[in-house]
């Protein structure tokens, strides 16, 4: 493997600390806000204030914090190395869009392997209102359940992450072509960032209340038993408006997340670049 190959993925591993120390507080609000019943974000916001003070905004995040560069790692790695392969012969042309969404798509199936358990992990404890830690949230799983539980959701986080990530990258490049502006400003990144994030979650948000139903669903009494009953039951219990809960919430959410994330990524490539550049 050489040094340009790899190099994605740790400029992949940045990005995703980046994103996850902007992103985490409102993440928890809006899993806590998609899985109890009526309650408003407002009142999310203050219920979590009121009862765990301000580091209840950040339950669940030690667990994503060793994941989350591992995550993007895959994803921006897979991402970079698989539009490489399918541009290859592209005699310095930009690469086609169809390569730009598909290479997206790509880096979305290998990334959700690792997602799904990380998810589910950091789902159990933002819904937990208790002391409990992430390992002792792993063995009660992997005890009550088996391995296998880990992966509960993994279907829908599919359905979800794969055309979810091809968009995210093709908004990012068509945003970065076309917006006036320094090529490879640090502006352009944070605006071309942002749209992308903001555009691929606008797509997915009803996929992504199933998905934190179900795994944050009780797995010895479970509520739901798989996505098509998960989305009528969720329907019969709290109307169509359901499947857009968290909507405000998540594409305010996704803009700074996304664009400290492609900031991150952006920065880290330039830098390792430069190391490897001949003196």
């Amino acid at each position: 493997m050489d040094f340009l190959t790899w190099s994605e993925f740790i400029a992949g591993w940045a990005a995703g600390v980046c994103g996850l120390a902007v992103g985490h507080p409102a993440d928890t609000v809006k899993l806590r806000h998609q899985t109890f019943q009526r309650s408003g974000i407002l009142r999310v916001i203050c219920e979590t204030f009121r009862h765990e003070g301000v580091r209840g905004f950040y339950k669940g995040m030690g667990f994503p914090l060793l994941s989350a560069g591992t995550l993007n790692s895959v994803f921006f790695g897979t991402y970079a190395n698989t539009l490489r392969h399918l541009h290859a012969g592209g005699d310095g042309n930009p690469p086609r869009r169809l390569n730009v969404f598909l290479a997206g798509c790509a880096g979305g199936v290998a990334q959700v392997f690792l997602a799904c358990p990380v998810e589910l992990i950091k789902i159990r404890l933002q819904a937990h209102t208790g002391s409990l830690s992430p390992l002792r949230c792993v063995a009660g799983v992997c005890r009550t359940q088996g391995p296998a539980g880990l992966y509960r959701g993994f279907h829908v986080m599919l359905w979800r992450d794969v055309p979810a990530f091809g968009v995210y990258v093709l908004a990012y490049e068509e945003v970065t072509a076309t917006w006036p502006g320094s090529q490879g400003s640090v502006l352009q990144q944070i605006l071309a960032g942002g749209t992308a994030g903001m555009l691929s979650w606008s797509a997915i948000i009803p996929l992504d209340v199933v998905k934190s139903r179900i795994q944050s669903d009780n797995p010895e009494n479970p509520r739901y038993r798989g996505i098509a009953d998960c989305l009528v039951k969720s329907y019969r219990n709290d109307g169509l408006l359901v499947f857009g809960r968290g909507f405000s919430l998540i594409v305010l959410r996704a803009f700074p997340v996304n664009a400290a994330i492609f900031v991150g990524y952006e920065w880290c490539r330039k830098t390792l670049c430069n190391v490897d550049a001949p003196t």
